[in-house]
């Protein structure tokens, strides 16, 4: 029994000091940042979930359109968004407390954070930042996080 609580703690400890962290500054590394985010998308296997005050990249809604017809289950809180997102079970935020939150959680393993909306102009013509991280502690912080925003 020693042994399997020892094996369990190495794992855990492994798990986060070997967890994925990286961090863009746009707009002078959005082309990387983009690129993470589109293969975080495009190899999502069961769910992916989002939280954007403004959701409006239209290549990011049709990776998603995609995910879902591969059959990844895709959730979208948003404040506001120029383009339509009926397609990705997208909810409108309505409570009184603004969603300014710009989150993506990818299979309950990857979550992308920072200050960037998924807007073209975000991405192209603002200084922001992504910060991209599997490490299991702070994923579940995010996952709880979503589920209250929900």
């Amino acid at each position: 029994m020693r042994f399997i609580y020892i094996l369990l703690t190495v794992l855990v400890l492994n798990s986060a000091i070997f967890a994925k962290d990286e961090v863009y500054f746009l707009p002078s590394q959005s082309k990387q940042a983009k690129n993470q985010i589109e293969y975080l998308i495009k190899n999502a296997k069961n769910q992916i979930d989002i939280a954007m005050y403004n959701f409006s990249y239209k290549k990011f809604a049709n990776l998603l359109k995609k995910a879902i017809k591969r059959g990844v289950k895709v959730n979208i809180i948003y404040e506001k968004s120029d383009i339509k997102l009926k397609d990705l079970n997208a909810i409108q935020h309505k409570n009184p407390i603004k969603l300014h939150t710009k989150l993506a959680i990818f299979d309950n393993k990857t979550v992308v954070f920072g200050s960037t909306n998924w807007t073209k102009k975000s991405f192209n013509e603002n200084l922001e930042f992504i910060y991209i991280t599997d490490n299991p502690n702070t994923v579940q912080k995010f996952v709880t996080f979503f589920k209250k925003v929900k």
